[in-house]
């Protein structure tokens, strides 16, 4: 049993991404896990106090000075790290790890840990292209952190291949794609059964709206029974009740509230809809994180945009040359077919070779 300190800008009740996924990977393999969440600033009041949110993951917070996006200078950088270095060597002094514990970095600016933490190993995962979110109009800021903290990190591990090659500048960065959290299950209901095509994941702007409605309208061709089920949270405010009243043009179009994936009537469906709009975010992802849920449950995946997904017979383009009816015909006639690729893929992105990458690099 070994001990993991995970760094990140993250709270522990968003939606559960890649950093929560470790955190249990870990504890599952029986680690002990702090988990320290997204910082609070020092006039916001009293931190809480560390409390175990599930058996071996022990979740805690930390303050800051300076919003991440908004230290463009590095003198701000290193005002910031100054007092977030003190703040999280007190709360991992607290919590008593092994002296040998290591520390697993979620995020792009954790230049200052090497400094922080002098003895212990250092993970760190580039889960997101940074720079693409940077909320000003330039991101030469977050480029600077990025590269210090790969080059002070003993290994980098990148969640996709475009941010993989951004970093090999710096640094010998592996790729790290999310894995299977539950073993394959064969589908037991017959493709005859099947007329939904499932989108699961952030139900906000990221979604290509018009892709969806045309999804829509060619389904309602196929017959009554056929429609299109969404389901996850929304990130931002005011954002679900418009995309809600647009959608609701189309009787075929269900919009759920998150709930567990094994909730859904999974034997009614046909497919994993992806239905992303182009942007500098999708451009550079190789697996969506939510993907080999899905196909573990025998989906396959029906995508747009995201040009350097990956390429396997269970990826089918609906903005390819065929379109959506060429697509939803492949994944009817092909269902079958699919499960032994999925199978595979599946077995081979099984938890135990990313808990590999984070304890051996």
């Amino acid at each position: 049993m070994a001990d993991f300190v995970l760094v990140t800008h993250t709270r522990w009740t968003e939606a559960p991404r890649i950093r929560h996924q470790v955190a249990r990977l870990l504890r599952d393999a029986g680690h002990r896990v702090l988990f320290v969440e997204r910082a609070d600033y020092p006039w916001s009041g009293p931190l809480p106090a560390a409390v175990e949110v599930e058996p071996g993951i022990t979740l805690t917070r930390t303050t800051r000075l300076i919003h991440h996006q908004f230290r463009v200078i590095p003198a701000m950088h290193r005002l910031d790290a100054s007092h977030v270095a003190r703040r999280l060597r007190d709360v991992v002094d607290r919590w008593r790890p092994a002296p040998d514990f290591t520390v697993v970095n979620f995020t792009h600016d954790g230049w200052f840990l090497r400094e922080t933490f002098p003895g212990q190993r250092i993970v760190t995962v580039i889960h997101d292209d940074f720079e693409a979110q940077s909320r000003l109009p330039f991101s030469g800021h977050i480029a600077w952190t990025l590269e210090r903290t790969c080059r002070s990190s003993d290994t980098v591990l990148a969640v996709s291949e475009p941010l993989r090659e951004r970093l090999a500048e710096w640094c010998a960065p592996k790729l790290f794609l999310p894995w299977a959290v539950v073993p394959y299950r064969h589908p037991v209901a017959p493709v005859a059964a099947r007329r939904t095509l499932l989108f699961w994941g952030y139900v906000d702007t990221g979604i290509d709206l018009d892709r969806v409605e045309q999804v829509a309208s060619h389904l309602a061709q196929r017959g009554p029974d056929w429609q299109v089920l969404l389901v996850g949270p929304t990130q931002g405010t005011g954002v679900r009740g418009p995309i809600i009243h647009r959608l609701s043009r189309f009787p075929n179009i269900e919009v759920r509230d998150p709930m567990p994936l094994d909730a859904l009537p999974l034997e009614e469906t046909l497919a994993a809809l992806l239905p992303y709009r182009r942007s500098a975010i999708t451009d550079s992802v190789t697996l969506a994180n939510k993907s080999m849920q899905l196909l573990a449950r025998g989906l396959p995946l029906l995508i747009s945009a995201m040009p350097r997904f990956l390429e396997a017979p269970f990826v089918i383009r609906m903005d390819g040359a065929g379109g959506i009816a060429s697509a939803v015909d492949a994944c009817v006639e092909r269902f079958a077919q699919l499960q032994r690729p999925i199978e595979e893929f599946c077995a081979a992105n099984a938890p135990e070779s990313r808990l590999l990458q984070i304890i051996a690099g």
